[in-house]
């Protein structure tokens, strides 16, 4: 009975030491995910901030170019 303790206390040490490990790498990388979410979020806030003010501002080209025409077309008649 003794020959058999030390065995199964070695195996029951190695293995609570493999999940341990396990565990903890685990929740280091569950932490990362978090953040990596995190930043996936202001990454699209940031995109969707940066569509809108692209929109806002091809609406003021379309509406400066026909501006320009209207100009453009009152010099021609002034001709």
């Amino acid at each position: 009975m003794d020959d058999v303790i030390i065995p199964v206390a070695f195996f029951l040490i190695l293995a609570g030491a493999v999940v341990s490990v396990a565990y903890f790498q685990s929740q280091r990388n569950r932490e990362r995910d978090r953040q990596y979410a995190e930043a996936m979020d202001h990454y699209r806030e940031v995109v969707e901030r940066a569509r809108s003010e692209q929109e806002s501002t091809r609406l003021q080209l379309v509406e400066l170019g026909h501006r320009l025409k209207t100009v453009e077309g009152l010099l021609r008649s002034v001709d």
